[in-house]
């Protein structure tokens, strides 16, 4: 999956193709912008186990590592103040916008009461994209940490 492709079809979803999008566009464009910064994660924790090169990886290593992590690593992670505290503040950032992010596509995906406008799901659009252009901007080393503690949060029995 390619984040800045999920970020496009957000934006056209969220466009519309007529002068007002359908909730079921805008419902859907929340949705792609989240999964974009799920994607922006998952693509990481691959790339950092297994190599960013489909020439000089596993590929199926690399796409065990790329399913591995799950929602809910990602979003504990992203909660944890104690882990956030000790990275740069695009991270901090990043682990705001997919909390809040998650938050909206649970909403978007299950609550059929709830009510989307154009403007803030493009607002929350931008927000995302921003979010990931910043947290692949920052050193390698701090993402490599970040998915090493997402990857290891696990589910409380």
């Amino acid at each position: 999956m390619n984040s800045v492709h999920l970020i496009e079809i957000a934006v056209n979803l969220a466009l519309g193709e007529g002068s007002k999008p359908r909730q079921s566009e805008l419902r859907r464009a929340v949705s792609s912008a989240y999964y974009a910064m799920f994607h922006c994660i998952c693509q990481t924790y691959a790339d950092v186990l297994s190599g960013a090169s489909p020439k000089n990886r596993n590929n199926k290593a690399w796409l065990q590592a790329y399913r591995s992590i799950s929602h809910h690593q990602i979003l504990s992670c992203c909660k944890r103040k104690d882990i956030q505290q000790d990275f740069p503040p695009e991270i901090q950032k990043f682990c705001v916008e997919f909390d809040r992010l998650q938050l909206m596509r649970y909403n978007a995906d299950y609550n059929p009461d709830e009510t989307f406008y154009r403007s803030l799901v493009l607002k929350n659009i931008e927000d995302a994209r921003k979010a990931i252009i910043a947290f692949t901007k920052t050193k390698i080393s701090d993402r490599k940490a970040f998915v090493t503690f997402a990857s290891t949060i696990r589910r409380k029995s």
